[in-house]
């Protein structure tokens, strides 16, 4: 499991969240994703990685709720 640091809404129904994912951030590259489920038995959802920070170990995510 992987701690959401920050969550943030930017307008009606998108949010972004800052996640502290050491090991995906020292790899990611502009245009991976990642694979979010929100518990073991849960639908995987791909999701593409906004922005990473290597120093602090986190990636960026920004979700629309449908």
């Amino acid at each position: 499991m992987f701690r959401i640091i920050e969550k943030t809404t930017l307008a009606t129904n998108v949010d972004m969240f800052i996640i502290e994912a050491p090991l995906i951030a020292q790899k990611a590259l502009p245009g991976q994703f990642v694979l979010v489920r929100v518990d073991e038995f849960g639908e995987r959802i791909p999701l593409t990685i906004a922005d990473f920070d290597r120093k602090a170990g986190t990636i960026t995510l920004v979700v629309q709720c449908v």
